[in-house]
């Protein structure tokens, strides 16, 4: 275990470290701070001990100082143990929110429920019907089940207690735990066995209940996806997709085409993850995938939206008139919730944008705006088009703006969707904070778009996020002419130490 004291006194020394350095090469705190460019109370919270910023700064007080790498080595040192205090402490929560069990029905001498150990026996507990059709063989995790009960509400905090209802030996059997681990349980952070879905020797009856059971586990992913990164639940998005799919194989009548369009909002998440990572070509696979289920289904509104995104990823590829015709199709579905329709209705400003056609840009938009001011709440955040919002529109203007080589008009739009961006969103945030960089460099900015572009690197460093990233490597090699400026020269730096 590692002594908590041990990780203090590894800060303290750091900072003692940069004050040393500090007064060595003569400069006050506000003088070093200057260089890094920070506040200068971000320098004097290091020296003190009372915080330690990233990696960033130290690279950069390396720089400012020419310590010969004893502060990088010092603050890797630190983030070392510190790195380890923290994974013990979240191995003791996770021990803590695994060991509530609600009733004695565990096997006589089995261990309590607590992280890789918990999952592996709530693996072997969860021997559940797929269909309704009698006793299963087959063994699938819990974030597979679709027999699964969940009790409780309220948000996916530490704390939030649900209640998950599972077969043991064909008995029922309550277990206890926050949501905050059944996130963790169906963004799939364990590794276990996955559903076998080919054993059934014969057609079964399949529970309705299960569409609403995948769309509720879809929710959860989608929050997932902005904590942790597509990277890390796009194999568990591809496994429910299989398991759908073999329900959907097994059903018939209205369930089957339920079940279809359940299998088509599926395949479209696995496209949007993948875009987000950098796969066009698996995201082309997938939302045309997903475009034919929702065809094949008559799902009418799923059908709209897919036409919008395929517009949306058609933007910037030159072929302005596509974009446009496809966002004009998404609009004639008259079945489309209004949302859809806003989304559809930005893809046609775009469109306007990059054939310059000013008048027709500022129409869409307005039109988009309307849409989202008369649109009903019903939904919450799983509705179709839900992320169209105020700030998301504004951002969406911003890129129109920046397009039609108006760059002082795109900051302003730029900047006021990332200033009302909610928290929960912080790669998105991260994509138009990039984008606000290269309106700033197309101001003529250049210490400006690389400050901004910085702070977007970030997240995506943390995020896996292709589309952040790749934003800034573009606008990278634009600023290359100002690399004697301070800024491009750290931002240049912070790209390479990312990778």
């Amino acid at each position: 275990m590692i002594d908590p004291q041990r990780v203090d006194d590894a800060k303290r020394a750091l900072g003692a470290g940069l004050a040393r350095w500090r007064n060595q090469r003569g400069l006050t705190q506000l003088a070093l701070a200057r260089r890094v460019p920070v506040a200068r109370s971000t320098i004097a919270g290091a020296e003190s001990g009372r915080q330690c910023p990233d990696r960033i700064f130290w690279q950069r007080c390396e720089m400012a100082l020419a310590a010969g790498g004893e502060l990088l080595a010092g603050y890797d040192d630190y983030r070392r143990i510190k790195q380890q205090l923290d994974q013990e402490k979240v191995e003791a929560a996770q021990r803590a929110r695994w060991g509530e069990v609600e009733d004695c029905s565990l096997p006589a001498g089995a261990p309590g429920v607590s992280t890789i150990a918990g999952w592996r026996l709530l693996h072997d507990l969860c021997t559940v019907d797929l269909m309704s059709g009698g006793p299963s063989d087959r063994t699938a995790p819990l974030s597979q089940v679709p027999d699964v009960a969940v009790t409780g509400e309220g948000d996916f905090l530490d704390g939030d207690a649900v209640t998950l209802t599972v077969m043991s030996n064909g008995q029922p059997m309550s277990l206890r735990m926050s949501r905050r681990a059944l996130l963790e349980l169906a963004a799939g952070l364990a590794t276990v066995p996955a559903v076998a879905t080919a054993a059934a020797s014969h057609p079964r009856a399949v529970d309705p209940a299960v569409v609403d059971y995948f769309a509720e586990l879809r929710a959860l992913l989608v929050q997932a996806d902005d904590r942790l990164g597509g990277l890390t639940i796009l194999s568990t998005v591809e496994q429910q997709i299989a398991l759908i799919a073999a329900l959907r194989r097994e059903a018939r009548g209205p369930l089957r085409d339920r079940l279809l369009s359940t299998e088509a909002r599926w395949s479209e998440f696995a496209g949007w993850l993948s875009d987000d990572l950098g796969d066009r070509a698996a995201g082309d696979r997938w939302l045309e995938r997903a475009g034919s289920m929702a065809q094949e289904a008559d799902d009418q509104e799923f059908w709209a939206y897919v036409l919008a995104r395929k517009a949306q990823r058609m933007v910037g590829t030159g072929d302005e008139d596509c974009v446009v015709g496809l966002a004009r199709a998404a609009s004639r579905l008259v079945d489309a919730p209004a949302l859809v329709h806003a989304f559809a209705a930005v893809q046609q400003a775009h469109g306007s944008a990059s054939e310059r056609d000013v008048s027709a840009f500022q129409t869409a938009i307005e039109d988009a705006h309307a849409l989202v001011a008369t649109a009903s709440p019903t939904g919450g955040d799983s509705a179709l088009g839900s992320f169209c919002t105020r700030p998301y529109l504004a951002a969406q203007e911003g890129e129109g703006w920046l397009r039609l080589g108006q760059p002082r008009r795109a900051i302003d739009s730029f900047t006021a969707a990332v200033n009302e961006w909610p928290d929960r969103y912080r790669r998105e945030r991260a994509v138009y904070l990039s984008r606000t960089a290269h309106a700033y460099l197309a101001a003529s900015e250049p210490g400006q778009a690389a400050r901004v572009a910085a702070e977007a690197l970030t997240t995506a460093t943390t995020t896996g996020s292709a589309r952040v990233r790749r934003n800034v490597t573009v606008l990278a090699r634009k600023l290359e002419p100002f690399s004697g400026r301070q800024e491009v020269r750290l931002l240049l730096d912070q790209l390479a130490v990312a990778g």
